[in-house]
């Protein structure tokens, strides 16, 4: 599942390093609970993300099953939040992309030797299943980048952050409303490129 050992350093730094953003906008004061939930759901599929594209197979040492119940219970958590109103479509988003995580650990684990009782998937997984998925992430990453360059547009001539020294930028930083998007957008991206190496 893995591409040469740079690519996976750049990629598991990429998913670490917005996993943890999103792990630290939980700490924000005053932040709605409906997007709290968001930002944990973002935090897990980040780091596993990272953990999952470190090169020489370090994440091989993980049990399947324990990403299977990890990013298996995330699904189903995310699927039952996009059922209530609010945030809807980001929530289900979330689900694919937590159920997209078990696909690839179960043929990650079935590409090892020795590993009886799991699937025949092969190295490369279900080619119709990596495709569909591909098309999902790679269009999400696309739609968001245009939302991102809108956003960007529109807020340009916005009015000037206020004084107020380090404690306003960790606010601004933690707290700017297009940078969940460009998370989900950078998540979206990361799905796609390890995808791509299955």
């Amino acid at each position: 599942m893995h591409g040469s050992a740079v690519v996976d350093w750049l990629l598991a730094g990429l998913m670490g390093g917005t996993g943890l953003y999103c792990l630290a906008r939980l700490a924000r004061p005053g932040a709605p609970p409906d997007e709290r939930r968001l930002d944990a759901s973002e935090a897990v599929k980040g780091l596993g993300m990272a953990a999952m594209a470190l090169p020489y197979g370090l994440a091989r040492g993980v049990p399947v099953w324990l990403w299977a119940a990890l990013f298996g219970s995330a699904a189903v958590w995310s699927f039952i939040e996009g059922l209530r109103p609010g945030h809807r479509g980001h929530h289900l988003y979330h689900a694919v992309g937590h159920l997209a995580m078990v696909y690839m650990a179960v043929v990650m684990a079935s590409a090892m030797p020795g590993m009886a009782g799991m699937p025949e998937a092969g190295a490369a997984g279900y080619p119709l299943l990596t495709g569909a998925l591909l098309l999902f992430f790679g269009g999400y990453a696309l739609v968001g980048g245009v939302r991102l360059v809108g956003v960007q547009g529109t807020s340009a001539g916005g009015p000037a952050a206020g004084p107020g020294g380090r404690a306003s930028v960790t606010r601004r930083l933690l707290g700017a409303p297009e940078l969940p998007n460009a998370c989900r957008t950078v998540l979206g991206i990361g799905m796609f490129a390890m995808l791509l190496t299955m």
